[in-house]
Formats: structure tokens, C-alpha cells, sequence
């Protein structure tokens, strides 16, 4: 269920929202969180940091009143879901990223893909182009409703992660963990979803670092709460196999600044502005967070019988 960019926070009542969280959502730590920004007043949620490296809100909304607020969501939107400028564009940064040795048969795993898997069926495409003779995308998303295609890139639709099964090459999680009020299990089962020497390409935002430099000018940056639950950046990401009792079974390839959601030639001034965010990252690395998004490839590791 990615949201737009253009999507806006709610403020929530107190009947509106779950008690708050003695843990983490992510690595279920019950010790000190410190809070970063204020999500909402009266009553107060705030964004809570934790040493694994998730900044989370200190309350969840009730499961009902954010299946409310994704339908109305979809119903403003006519049910468009996508998040990125050029399907072809994303795509083209996902081949560079995630094709590694040739393959005959390639199975794709795409999560919160959309209703129509727009960026994995451009990927099945470039694969193809390369000399994979059939691809399989399996698109698990609340809304989907592709057709079946009957050349050599087929779509089934799944409308929970059990059902899509497993053995995959590839899962994109591009734009919708921060969404998932509790996201534990769900980037587990992504991860265990993966065949022997799959790889796994997750995008979130990372904006709290922005949000609180604004503030401090009287500039206030929509957090899109209760939209976005979490702030997952580097420090997240290169935590993660360690967080979730992974490490040795599946291991980090990449770690950096997202690819643009934007292009130049549909949104300029946006698109600078992104760039322009993320550039100071090449040369401060980890001591500069300001970057908006980042990505992340997890590849599962092949151990011999």
C-alpha cells in the first residue's frame, strides 16, 4: 500500500489509536527510546529511536481506522498507487542492482508492487531482453488486480505474503515497510522468501534528521503519520540481519541514498532538491543522515548441505 509523496497526515483521536509501545517493533528492544520528533499533540505521538537503528511511532493506530484511511486514500486517487516517476527508469537502477548470473527461469516476489506490478513487469522485461527465457512475478498488494500475461513474464496476484509462497529470485519492497504498523515478521518472511542466493532490494524513507533541521527554522515538513510508522536509514539497514538473529544466514550488498523518486522533467525543482539532499552522503558517509531515502540489497546465503 505505497502512498503518494503528495499524501498528507492525520491527526488521530485517542479512541483512534492503540496503547503505546513497550518495544520495538523491529528488534522487540524494551529498554529507553528516545524521541526524535513530535508526530502529533493532544493526544501526543512522537517518532521513538531505537539502538537497532528504527524510529518509530510511540502509537500505532487502531488496525480499522487505517484500513479506513487507505480506502479513502485509494478512492481519492482513483486507485493509482504509484510512488516513482518511470516505471522503465526504476527499473533500469533495479537491473543494475539486483542481476547477477544469467538464469533460464526467474521468479519475482514484488510486495506492495500496485495494482497493474508496473516496475517488476519493466524489470521481467530488461531480464528477458538479456536471455532469461520465462519470468514469474508473484504481486502481493491489498488492491491488486493484474491479468495474467501469457508471454514469457507472467503475473499472479496474492493478497498476503503466505499465500505468494516462496523460492524467489528477487523480492522488490520498494515504498511500503514504513507503512506496516508492526514489520517484523513481514521483512522476515520477504527475507525467507528468498531462494539460496536470492537478493532482496528494500526502499524507505529516511527524513527525520530533515524534519528536525526544518523545525528549528519554523518550517514544518509533513511526517504523513499514521501513513508513515517508521524512519528506517542507514543505521537500520546495516543493523538489520543482526537485529532479526539473521546474520550468517543472510547478508548486506548494498547500503546507500535511494534513487529519486522524481524526475527532472516531470518535477525540476523536486528532483534538484533530492539530489542536492543526498550528494553530501559520498563524502560524510554514515555522519550525514539528511539523504531522504535510502535502499538496501539483502542477499540470502547459499551454505552447502
Amino acid at each position: 500500500m505505497p502512498v503518494s509523496v503528495h499524501q498528507k497526515g492525520v491527526h488521530l483521536s485517542e479512541n483512534e489509536l492503540l496503547p503505546e509501545e513497550d518495544a520495538c517493533p523491529i528488534c522487540m528492544y524494551t529498554g529507553y527510546r528516545r524521541p526524535v520528533i513530535a508526530l502529533q499533540r493532544d493526544p501526543p505521538v512522537y517518532l521513538l529511536a531505537c539502538r537497532c537503528g528504527c524510529m518509530s511511532a510511540s502509537r500505532m493506530p487502531q488496525p480499522n481506522v487505517l484500513s479506513d484511511y487507505y480506502s479513502r486514500y485509494y478512492a481519492e486517487t482513483g486507485g493509482t498507487t504509484a510512488t516513482f516517476d518511470g516505471s522503465d527508469r526504476f527499473a533500469r537502477h533495479l537491473f543494475r542492482l539486483l542481476s547477477d548470473a544469467p538464469k533460464s527461469h526467474l521468479r519475482i516476489l514484488d510486495f506492495g508492487g500496485g495494482v497493474d506490478a508496473a516496475i517488476s513487469k519493466s524489470l521481467a522485461r530488461r531480464f528477458r531482453e538479456r536471455g532469461t527465457k520465462r519470468v514469474e512475478i508473484a504481486l502481493v498488494d491489498y488492491n491488486a488486480s493484474c491479468q495474467r500475461d501469457s508471454d514469457a513474464a507472467t503475473v499472479d496476484c496474492y493478497r498476503s505474503l503466505q499465500e505468494a509462497g516462496d523460492g524467489f529470485d528477487l523480492v522488490i519492497a520498494s515504498a511500503i515497510v514504513e507503512h506496516i504498523p508492526y514489520p517484523r515478521d513481514t521483512i522476515v518472511g520477504l527475507l525467507n522468501s528468498l531462494c539460496a542466493r536470492g537478493r532482496a532490494y528494500f526502499r524507505t524513507p529516511t527524513v527525520a534528521s530533515i524534519v528536525q533541521l526544518a523545525s528549528r527554522f519554523g518550517v514544518h515538513i509533513d511526517f504523513t503519520y499514521p501513513a508513515h510508522l517508521h524512519d528506517m536509514g542507514q543505521t537500520f539497514w546495516e543493523n538489520l540481519p543482526a537485529s532479526l538473529g539473521l546474520d550468517g544466514d543472510f547478508s548486506l550488498i548494498r547500503s546507500r541514498p535511494s534513487i529519486a523518486e522524481t524526475e527532472f522533467a516531470k518535477h525540476p525543482s523536486r528532483t534538484a532538491i533530492a539530489h542536492a539532499f543526498k550528494l553530501p552522503w559520498l563524502l560524510l558517509r554514515n555522519r550525514y543522515t539528511m539523504v531522504g531515502g535510502w535502499e538496501a540489497v539483502i542477499a540470502r546465503e547459499c551454505h552447502p548441505q
